[in-house]
């Protein structure tokens, strides 16, 4: 781990335009068998909503940008068929061609065309090369996951349950690709806390959900080491800036996504996408499942006025941790606000808002996956129940610290 670390740290570049974290994880290494994905994506010009598309071969739901009105620029998101696709900018597989192809469409054209890992390399190597340099993380309801760094050279796969490319299980990405140029790219201090975090609960024997989504609001450092909650005030009050810059959370963090895969045998649609609509460190994850009916949460999807409520709540929240306005203003936080000895910050009121949404998700896919099918009147009732709970603690968490809505 250390030799990782140090080799890493030399090639450590400046962190530019906008940066993803993620991760895949083997069944073979997860605590209850089945396979893991991590999308946390960064980008600062839009926020993002879900949405349920009937266009394809299969169904599926996806979270696209707030600003893309049709829907189609996929960021992330799983199928009928149990795929689940997502993808990491690769600065060092980039070259410009004349390849009109953009990434949300090859995502979106994933979820509606293909059904297994093979489909989805068998799509792109149609493709052949690309105008961009991109690791997609893929994953299937047979079980398989797999990275493709494509570039405009084409395409190299990483098989998670390849022991020469993941000894233990797990493979990581950034902003670059294990094919290219290691000194073109860029995400090396988030790539080494990444790591560092897997392999610790690898050596543990405790890989679940639970580690991904908890990496998406790590406050240690990939490279200098610092750990924020070695410094935390002693309350709200205390006045205490920190520079916050290439920690896996940060204020171009739009959301996180953990997608918990299904067994063999498994019906796909018990394929859960754990999910922060917006900031991690403000925002309750919810769990989604895709259904024949679209089932979903309302305050995640468009309201009347084309927001989406948790999205607009979350955004008010982060305004408090980052108060200033200029663009030098995102590179440090007001820490007391986000943590603090008396637990009044955001992301841990945060956290304990999460507690009974996660519980009782947990209690629901434990009945789904007894009868190996979603009940999707539950699943409405819950969703119900979530949207009830979110809108009267997310008002009260707002008005609790004097902040406009």
């Amino acid at each position: 781990m250390k030799k990782i670390i140090t080799f890493f740290t030399l090639l450590l570049t400046l962190q530019l335009a906008y940066p993803c974290t993620t991760a895949i994880v083997s069944g073979k290494y997860t605590v209850d068998g089945r396979p893991l994905m991590l999308k946390n994506r960064d980008r600062s010009d839009s926020d993002n909503v879900l949405v349920t598309s009937k266009e394809g071969k299969y169904t599926y739901t996806a979270v696209v940008p707030l600003s893309d009105k049709a829907n189609r620029a996929v960021m992330y998101g799983q199928n009928e068929a149990g795929l689940v696709v997502m993808n990491s900018t690769s600065y060092n597989l980039e070259q410009k061609t004349d390849n009109p192809l953009k990434k949300g469409n090859i995502m979106r054209w994933a979820l509606e065309r293909c059904a297994t890992v093979d489909d989805f390399e068998a799509m792109i190597a149609e493709l052949k090369y690309f105008d961009y340099g991109s690791n997609y993380g893929v994953m299937d309801a047979q079980g398989h996951a797999a990275y493709f760094e494509c570039g405009h050279l084409g395409y190299k796969k990483y098989d998670v349950d390849d022991p020469a490319v993941a000894p233990h299980g797990y493979l990581v990405r950034s902003n670059f690709g294990h094919s290219g140029d290691i000194k073109e790219g860029k995400g090396f201090a988030r790539y080494n806390k990444a790591v560092e975090i897997l392999e610790q609960a690898y050596q543990q024997k405790n890989i679940s959900w639970r580690t991904l989504i908890n990496m998406t609001r790590c406050l240690q450092h990939g490279m200098t080491g610092v750990d924020l909650y070695d410094q935390m005030p002693d309350n709200e009050a205390s006045e205490l800036i920190v520079n916050f810059i290439d920690y896996i959370p940060r204020y171009s963090t739009m959301s996180a996504y953990v997608a918990q895969g299904v067994k063999p045998g498994e019906d796909p649609s018990l394929t859960i996408g754990w999910t922060c609509i917006a900031l991690p460190l403000t925002t309750t994850v919810i769990p989604i499942w895709h259904t024949a009916s679209n089932i979903l949460p309302q305050c995640m999807q468009r309201n009347a006025e084309g927001q989406s409520t948790l999205v607009n709540w979350s955004n008010i929240l982060k305004s408090y941790i980052w108060p200033w306005p200029y663009a030098d203003g995102q590179n440090y936080i007001q820490l007391s606000h986000l943590i603090n000895k008396q637990n009044t910050g955001l992301l841990q009121q945060t956290l304990e808002i999460e507690k009974d949404i996660v519980k009782r998700a947990e209690e629901l896919m434990k009945k789904f996956r007894s009868k190996n099918k979603i009940d999707e009147q539950k699943l409405q009732q819950y969703y119900q129940w979530t949207d009830s709970y979110i809108a009267k603690h997310y008002p009260r968490l707002i008005e609790s610290h004097n902040l406009q809505p």
